[in-house]
């Protein structure tokens, strides 16, 4: 059994590994004396990770540094976070043979491309939802403050709606624009999507797509799959 953490900038999400299946949990702290293992991946500094895991006998924290990722991943560029060395370990440790683009949207969109020989070719960050949302409200003097629920038709019909309108279907075509624009150079593309928001795509590309609320975490069990 293994625990595992992905702490982020907005939020620690906690899953609990056992038989082959990954779950959430809340109350990982009666999990933490039985786990063989704890998984760390963390981008919100040190101060972020409660004591007691930190001290856990078997606690494994992944960076862009970690020799379990340089054996999953060439080229990674210094620097990056613990969170996209994990999506894309997790990536490759299911589609080991192709080209592939990682979309994790989160707090921050990212892209992550990696060569079916397992190289990072580079990769890309923009706002998240909330963040365009906030972003909105804080630099401007009417604009108010709003969440992701809400309508978002693409032309909004009062101030929120349009708002919502520009930040979510701005983003969900910027998704889509990534994807078919590294298709063209990349016939054997394959692309995983991972994070809360905008998961719908066009019917002609969601054969080549992947969802999966778990690559970060699939990535930290790598970790232990590659025996160091």
């Amino acid at each position: 059994m293994q625990l595992i953490f992905d702490i982020g900038n907005t939020r620690m999400k906690v899953c609990l590994a056992e038989n082959n299946a990954i779950r959430p949990i809340e109350c990982w702290q009666q999990y933490l004396h039985e786990a063989e293992e704890v998984l760390i991946s963390n981008v919100a500094g040190k101060d972020a990770l409660p004591v007691e895991v930190a001290g856990h006998p078997k606690c494994r924290v992944l960076t862009w540094q970690s020799p379990e990722a340089a054996l999953c991943l060439k080229g990674i560029p210094a620097g990056l976070g613990s969170d996209r060395v994990a999506a894309d370990m997790g990536a490759r440790s299911l589609c080991p043979d192709r080209t592939l683009l990682i979309i994790d949207a989160g707090t921050c969109l990212t892209f992550d491309v990696i060569a079916s020989d397992g190289t990072i070719l580079g990769g890309a960050i923009s706002p998240g939802v909330s963040l365009r949302l906030k972003a909105m409200h804080e630099h401007t003097a009417a604009l108010p403050l709003l969440d992701i629920q809400g309508e978002h038709p693409v032309l909004g019909f009062d101030t929120p709606s349009a708002m919502r309108s520009g930040a979510i279907n701005g983003m969900r075509w910027e998704i889509e624009g990534y994807i078919r624009h590294i298709l063209a150079e990349h016939p054997d593309l394959h692309v995983f999507f991972t994070g809360g928001d905008c998961t719908e795509f066009p019917a002609d590309l969601q054969s080549i797509i992947t969802c999966d609320p778990f690559l970060v975490q699939k990535g930290l069990l790598a970790m232990t799959d590659l025996g160091l």
